[in-house]
């Protein structure tokens, strides 16, 4: 009987360690995943960054030459300019809902989000 007993305590020492080994695969594969999640959206933004400025300064460059059929070259660039900095300072003081609060969403449901 006391044999039995110890045969059934090593098994289920046995069957724990086996389950521990497995939860911590289990958090090194989900850690994994939502690190490549994250990597992936950060690339994504940077390449959409760098095209959304290079689509802005060509855009700007059109609206420039728009602008000079109207007035002369050098107000056309300061009011490019003007427009540019408006749009820069509309972004600043619109950061948090534009920018902070969607980024701290994403970041929320990723770590926190156990269907993620």
């Amino acid at each position: 009987m006391k044999q039995k007993l110890l045969d059934e305590i090593k098994e289920v020492l046995a069957q724990s360690k086996a389950w521990l080994e497995c939860e911590a695969d289990y958090i090194k594969l989900t850690a994994a995943e939502k690190f490549t999640v994250l990597m992936s959206s950060l690339v994504l933004g940077a390449v959409c960054l760098a095209l959304g400025l290079f689509a802005l300064a060509l855009m700007s460059m059109a609206l420039v030459d728009l602008f000079k059929l109207f007035m002369t070259p050098s107000l056309a660039f300061l009011s490019v300019a003007g427009i540019v900095l408006l749009i820069a300072l509309l972004l600043f003081l619109l950061r948090k809902p534009l920018i902070i609060n969607p980024i701290a969403r994403f970041l929320t449901r990723l770590f926190l989000d156990k269907k993620l």
